[in-house]
C-alpha cells in the first residue's frame, strides 16, 4: 500500500488543521482576556510605576539641570525687561529698550554692541573652517599604516588635556615680547607694536590661532572616529573601479564624513560665539581699538565691569546671543543637512 493510500496519512492533515484552529482560538480568547478593563488597568499601573521609578532615579540630575540651566535662562528673559539695582532686584519695567539699544534701533547711533557681535562673527569665520580643515588633515595622516602611528595620534590629541585657561597662559608667553618666540613674525609683518596681541591688525587673528590649537585635539578625535567608521569594503570596491588616493578621499571619505563635519561645524560655531576665557587671559580688555571685544566679553563687562553692574542689560544681551546661536544653528541644519550623506 502506498503512502497516499494510507488512511492515517489522510487523517493527519485534518488533525493538524484542527490543532491549528484550536491554537488560534486559544490565542484569540487569551487576547480578549488580556484586553479586559482590569488587565488594561493593571498594565497602565505598571507603566506608571516604571515611569515613577525612572523619574526618581533621574531626579537629582533633573533638579541640577533645571536649577542651573532653565531657571537662569528664564530669569534672564525676565530681567531683560526691567531696570535692576546693584543687588539684581527689579526696579521698574523697561519694555524692550535694552534690545533696541543692543541692536541700535533706539536712534542713538551707538553701534558698539553690533560691532562686538560682528567681531564674534569674524572670529568664528577664522576659527571654524580652519580648525575643522586642520583636524581633518591630521585625521587623514593618522590613518596611515605605519608602525609608530599611535605616537602621532597621541601628539595630535594632546591639546584635549589642556584647558582653555592653561592654553591661554601658554600662548600669552609665546606672544610675549620678552620671550621673543614671535618676534620674527612681528618683523615680517612690519608691526609697530612688539606683540601680536597689541596690534589691531593681528590681535583677533592671534587669539583665533590659539583657539584653533586648543580645539584641534577634540576635532581630530571626532574626525578620526568618523573616518574609522566608514566600511573598508567601500574602499576595496573603489580600488577595483580605479579610485585611489585623492579620488577615494573626495568620492568616498568626504561624502560619508559629512554627518561628522556637520556636527563639528555646529559645535565649533557655538563655542566660538561663547568664547571668553582666551580673550580674558590673552588680552584682558577690549583689545587695541576694540578689535577683540567679542559679544560675550562685552556682556561680561556689563555684568562685572565697573562699579555699577547692569543685570537687566546684560540679561538682554544673553537673550540676543541665544537667539543668534539658535538662528545660526537652524541655518546650518537647513543649508548643510541637504549635503549630508548618511550610510
Amino acid at each position: 500500500m502506498s503512502i497516499l493510500e494510507n488512511p492515517e496519512n489522510e487523517a493527519a492533515p485534518s488533525v493538524n488543521k484542527r490543532v491549528t484552529m484550536v491554537d488560534k482560538g486559544t490565542e484569540a480568547s487569551l487576547g480578549m482576556a488580556n484586553s479586559t478593563p482590569a488587565a488594561v488597568a493593571v498594565k497602565a499601573k505598571r507603566q506608571w510605576i516604571t515611569l515613577g521609578l525612572a523619574l526618581l532615579y533621574m531626579a537629582p540630575a533633573l533638579i541640577i539641570f533645571v536649577w542651573f540651566t532653565y531657571w537662569p535662562f528664564l530669569r534672564s528673559i525676565w530681567l531683560s525687561f526691567f531696570v535692576t539695582d546693584a543687588t539684581g532686584d527689579t526696579v521698574r519695567f523697561n519694555d524692550i529698550q535694552y534690545y533696541s539699544r543692543i541692536l541700535n534701533l533706539d536712534g542713538s547711533g551707538r553701534d558698539e554692541y553690533l560691532k562686538s557681535l560682528w567681531t564674534t562673527v569674524v572670529f568664528g569665520l577664522m576659527v571654524v573652517p580652519l580648525g575643522i580643515a586642520a583636524a581633518l588633515a591630521l585625521a587623514v595622516l593618522a590613518t596611515a599604516k605605519v608602525r609608530i602611528i599611535g605616537v602621532f595620534r597621541t601628539i595630535f590629541t594632546s591639546s584635549v588635556a589642556i584647558s582653555v585657561a592653561s592654553a591661554g597662559v601658554i600662548w600669552s608667553l609665546i606672544y610675549s615680547p620678552a620671550t621673543g618666540a614671535t618676534k620674527w613674525l612681528v618683523n615680517i609683518l612690519g608691526l609697530k607694536e612688539q606683540s601680536l596681541l597689541l596690534s589691531p591688525a593681528t590681535a583677533l587673528a592671534a587669539v583665533a590661532f590659539m583657539t584653533i590649537w586648543t580645539a584641534l585635539g577634540f576635532n581630530f578625535i571626532i574626525s578620526l572616529a568618523g573616518m574609522q567608521s566608514i566600511p573598508k569594503d567601500l574602499y576595496e570596491s573603489g580600488i577595483i573601479d580605479g579610485t585611489n588616493g585623492w579620488s577615494a578621499f573626495r568620492f568616498i571619505t568626504l561624502p560619508l564624513l559629512t554627518p561628522t563635519l556637520l556636527f563639528l561645524f555646529i559645535i565649533s560655531t557655538i563655542q566660538c560665539f561663547q568664547a571668553f576665557t582666551q580673550f580674558r587671559v590673552l588680552v584682558g580688555n577690549e583689545g587695541p581699538d576694540s578689535t577683540t571685544n567679542v559679544f560675550v566679553y562685552a556682556l561680561y563687562n556689563q555684568f562685572f565691569g565697573g562699579g555699577n553692574p547692569r543685570y537687566g542689560f546684560a540679561s538682554a544681551m544673553s537673550v540676543v546671543l541665544f537667539v543668534v546661536l539658535l538662528v545660526l544653528t537652524l541655518i546650518q541644519f537647513k543649508a548643510l543637512d541637504r549635503r549630508v550623506h548618511y550610510q
